[in-house]
């Protein structure tokens, strides 16, 4: 990696990081009564545009949409390293490819929740899938992605897709339950998202990437107790490829959930399960705080690129704050729409880079 090659694209990227909002900033936004009157605060703001066109205040989604999207294309804009687009919209194609296989085996038109942050074809994977199923191809114009245009050529360099669309078809017709699908797609993004990791060369998102899948199965283990499910409902669901075996979560699965926070003293999500998980709290309770340290943990990834003057570690750490802060002010937003508390608000925002 020569990082010689980030330096323009960092230098950019600072300058957009000045007008990430504080915690202060949320903080003052969550003081107000009304949805109305934290979208006239946001007025000051980078999310003035999307504000102004905005037909009605519960149209807030809209404005969320239009910053993330510019903060994409952004990073597309300043970086020649597709590693970087591939790794931060990887999670993006995922859902886009959970969605078209649920529309396949439901036969339901679910368009509508496609994400336009992904970067793979859908109207190609779409028309794989189709073709292989023997189905009628006409409701492909019904695809509402911007950009996307369906290709005629074979070859396409998103066949990988097509071929993980295909496999989570298959575990269904073996199944019968769409919950298979997500197992199966969670476990292959997270394999292709080290996958992305190593090809940026750069440890430190290696690292990230290994220790998330770490806390997504702690989260899984609780979420498998919450609902009253046995061993036999925890192993499909954990995913292969952290620090942590997966055979250990299966060990543990039965214990206090002191003990397990215990069990894993040594591994470097320790900190993250001591600040969440405690037997004196509600299942539902650690799920919020092990939810919210999860956030915690990225955003400490994102922090440690404040040590660095230019990189790609710079250019990940604007979107992963961007998306912090986009995750808060829906919340702040949502909070207003259905008149709750300041106090419940407060105790559910995520830590800010700002």
């Amino acid at each position: 990696m020569n990082r010689d090659d980030y330096i323009g694209g960092s230098i950019s990227v600072r300058m957009y990081e000045q007008n990430l909002l504080t915690q202060n900033d949320l903080e003052r936004l969550n003081d107000y009564n009304s949805i109305d009157e934290v979208l006239a605060a946001l007025n000051d703001s980078i999310y003035r545009d999307s504000i102004q066109a905005l037909n009605r205040p519960e149209d807030y989604e809209q404005i969320l949409e239009n910053e993330l999207n510019r903060v994409y294309n952004l990073i597309d804009n300043t970086s020649d390293n597709p590693w970087i687009t591939r790794f931060l919209r990887e999670r993006y194609n995922f859902h886009n490819l959970k969605v078209v296989v649920k529309e396949i085996v439901q036969n339901e038109n679910y368009s509508h929740i496609y994400s336009n942050l992904a970067t793979i074809d859908m109207a190609h994977i779409k028309r794989e899938l189709l073709n292989e199923e023997g189905k009628e191809v006409d409701f492909l114009s019904k695809l509402n992605i911007e950009g996307y245009e369906p290709l005629v050529s074979n070859a396409h360099t998103d066949d990988d897709y097509v071929y993980y669309a295909k496999e989570a078809i298959k575990v269904y017709e073996r199944t019968g339950n769409p919950k298979d699908i997500d197992l199966y797609l969670d476990q292959v993004y997270y394999d292709n998202l080290i996958y992305d990791a190593e090809h940026l060369e750069l440890d430190e998102a290696v690292q990230f990437t290994k220790e998330r899948i770490d806390l997504i199965n702690i989260k899984t283990l609780l979420r498998v107790r919450a609902q009253g499910g046995t061993i036999e409902d925890l192993t499909p669901a954990l995913i292969e490829g952290g620090y942590i075996d997966v055979a250990r979560f299966v060990e543990v699965y039965n214990n206090d959930l002191n003990n397990i926070v215990v069990t894993f003293s040594n591994e470097r999500i320790n900190k993250y399960l001591v600040n969440a998980i405690d037997s004196d709290k509600s299942i539902d309770q650690n799920l919020l705080d092990l939810e919210k340290a999860i956030d915690d943990h990225m955003m400490d990834y994102s922090r440690e690129a404040k040590s660095s003057t230019f990189g790609p570690e710079v250019l990940i750490n604007y979107v992963i704050s961007k998306e912090t802060e986009i995750k808060n002010l829906r919340i702040i937003l949502v909070s207003k729409l259905n008149g709750l508390s300041k106090e419940f608000t407060s105790e559910r925002l995520r830590e800010t880079y700002a």
